[in-house]
C-alpha cells in the first residue's frame, strides 16, 4: 500500500527524557518530527527493537517484584509477547510476527532473562535493610527534564542507579594511537548523568554509583562527578529551548547523515533527508519518478525509477503492489528501508519495505 505523510504541524517538545538527549543532541529536527507524529513511527524498526521492549517490560516487572517465580515469569513473557505482536499487526508490521521466527537467539534471550529472576528474588529476601526503587519516575523541579529509572537500591549512604539493557551496551572506539578500545557508549553516559542529576532534585542526595546491566547480568560502571552531571543537564535543558525556538522562528536544521538516519523512524517526513538520498548513493532508501513497472511469471514485481540522471530498479516488491503501482506512473515515489546490490542502481525490496508518496 502506498504512503502518505500529509501535512506537518509542528508543536513544542513540553519535556526531554534522559534516554531522548543524546538522540535530540545529534538530529533536533527528528524530534521534533516525532512529536509533530505524537511519537508514531512512519517506518517499520528491526524485530530486535520490539523484542527488547518485550524484554524490558519483564525486566521491569521482575525488579519492581511482580514477577517473583517461574511460573509467572512464562505466563507474564507469553502475555507481552501477544501484546506486542498484536500491535505489530494493528500497525501493518506482520511480517515480523511470529517475533521468535524473526529475532536471532530469542530462546537465548528470553533464557539469560529468566536468570535476574533469580538473582532479585535473592536479593529481595536476604537484605532487609536495602531499600529498592523499581521504575520511579523523577523529573527536574522545572518539569523539563524527566523518566524512570530503572532501579534505585539505597544502602545507607551508599547509592546505586541501574539502567538495564537488553543490547549491546559496550562499541569500539580508535584512541589517540590509533588503538581499538572498548568502551559504554556515549549516549548510555549521558543519560546516567541525567539519571543522576535528577534524582538529586528530587532527593537532595547525589548517587554513589551509576551501574549499566545487560542480558548476561554483565555489569558496567560510568564514572561521573556532580559536576559532569549539572553539566549535562544544563546542557539538555539548553537544548530543549534551542530545538522548540525552531518552532517560533520557523527556521528548521537536521544532520542527514548515515548514522544519523539510518534507523531514523521519522526519514519519509525529513526534507531534509529527501534531498540527501537523491545526490548520495549510500543509503539504503530511494527515491525519483515512476517511469514503468513490470511483473514477471513468479509474481515479483519491479519498479523503474528516474531519479535525477540515474535509472535506478527496485525489485521484488510483492504482486500486490502491481495495480497500484501502475496507476502512479510519472509521480514521484520514496522507496523505505531496501536492500543495495553489488550492481550499482539495482536496489531489492524487503518484508519491511515501504513506499511513500
Amino acid at each position: 500500500m502506498m504512503n502518505k505523510v500529509g501535512e506537518i504541524e509542528f508543536k513544542k517538545i513540553r519535556r526531554i527524557s534522559p534516554s531522548q538527549f543524546y538522540s535530540m543532541k545529534n538530529c533536533r529536527y527528528k524530534s521534533l518530527l516525532a512529536e509533530a507524529m505524537n511519537k508514531k513511527p512512519l517506518l517499520p524498526i528491526s524485530p530486535n527493537a520490539y523484542y527488547g521492549t518485550v524484554l524490558h517490560k519483564l525486566l521491569e516487572l521482575i525488579s519492581k517484584g511482580e514477577i517473583i517465580n517461574e511460573n509467572d515469569f512464562n505466563k507474564t513473557f507469553e502475555e507481552q509477547i501477544g501484546l506486542m505482536e498484536q500491535k505489530l499487526l494493528e500497525q501493518g508490521f506482520d511480517f515480523f510476527v511470529p517475533l521468535q521466527k524473526k529475532v536471532k537467539d530469542f530462546m537465548m534471550k528470553k533464557i539469560l532473562l529468566k536468570e535476574h529472576l533469580h538473582n532479585f528474588s535473592g536479593q529481595s529476601q536476604s537484605l532487609t535493610r536495602v531499600n529498592y526503587i523499581a521504575e520511579k519516575w523523577y523529573e527536574s523541579k522545572d518539569k523539563t527534564i524527566g523518566g524512570k529509572i530503572d532501579l534505585v537500591i539505597e544502602e545507607g549512604n551508599k547509592i546505586e542507579i541501574f539502567d538495564f539493557k537488553t543490547g549491546a551496551i559496550t562499541q569500539d572506539y580508535l584512541d589517540d594511537d590509533g588503538e581499538v578500545y572498548s568502551d559504554v557508549k556515549e549516549e548510555y553516559k549521558d543519560q546516567l548523568k541525567l539519571y543522576a542529576y535528577i534524582y538529586y532534585e528530587n532527593t537532595g542526595k547525589f548517587p554513589t554509583k551509576l551501574s549499566l546491566v545487560d542480558l548476561a547480568k554483565q555489569k558496567f560502571a560510568v564514572p561521573f562527578s556532580q559536576k559532569e552531571c549539572y553539566t549535562v543537564y544544563l546542557e539538555s535543558k539548553n537544548l530543549l529551548n534551542t530545538v522548540n525556538s525552531c518552532i517560533d522562528t520557523g527556521i528548521f536544521k537536521a544532520n542527514p547523515t548515515e548514522s544519523n538516519c539510518k534507523f531514523c523512524l521519522y526519514r519519509p517526513a525529513c526534507s531534509f533527508y529527501l534531498n540527501q538520498i537523491e545526490i548520495c548513493s549510500t543509503f539504503k532508501d530511494v527515491s525519483g519518478f515512476l517511469v514503468n513497472t513490470l511483473k514477471f511469471q513468479n509474481g515479483n514485481i519491479s519498479a523503474y525509477i528516474e531519479s535525477g540522471r540515474k535509472r535506478l530498479t527496485v525489485s521484488n516488491l510483492p504482486e500486490e503492489m502491481f495495480d497500484e503501482l501502475n496507476e502512479s506512473h510519472t509521480k514521484k515515489l520514496y522507496f523505505f528501508n531496501l536492500k543495495r546490490e553489488t550492481k550499482d542502481g539495482l536496489y531489492t525490496a524487503t518484508k519491511a519495505t515501504m513506499i511513500y508518496e
